[in-house]
């Protein structure tokens, strides 16, 4: 990894009434912490790398009150969905490890919510059948 120390770019990117703010090309995990206005919020979110340099960390914030607009934000404003859902990806996957993890996770839920509605199923079907059996051999048959 490379020992020059580089200082965050902060972008506010904004689409509609959906505002972030991003902080891009740092090479102290922590950079961001020295934020004067957001510091905080950075602080709440944890630093990513992404390629093609994994030298240096990524940082996205959302507003807390959704009356922030992070005005304060500094560098350029940016419009554009590729580029919020690129941050929104970022700041989802962030950790392969916790990836894995959660589609794991994801995937004994879903097996596990299976089992429950084949359960059920099978109890309906063996209450049903014994009703029918019982109808059929409740009723006496003349010879």
């Amino acid at each position: 990894f490379s020992e020059e120390e580089y200082d965050p770019y902060y972008y506010k990117l904004q689409e509609g009434d959906t505002t972030v703010c991003l902080a891009t090309g740092f090479s102290r995990y922590n950079a961001t912490t020295d934020h004067e206005d957001y510091g905080k919020l950075f602080n709440d979110t944890e630093a990513a790398r992404i390629s093609p340099d994994l030298s240096l960390y990524n940082q996205v914030i959302f507003p807390k009150d959704k009356n922030d607009k992070l005005e304060n934000c500094e560098g350029k404003t940016v419009c554009s969905k590729c580029f919020l859902g690129l941050i929104f990806a970022m700041w989802l996957f962030a950790d392969p490890t916790v990836n894995g993890m959660s589609l794991t996770i994801l995937a004994l839920r879903v097996i596990f919510l299976k089992t429950i509605i084949f359960n059920i199923l099978m109890t309906m079907r063996l209450w049903i059948s014994q009703c029918e059996y019982r109808s059929t051999t409740a009723t006496p048959t003349s010879i």
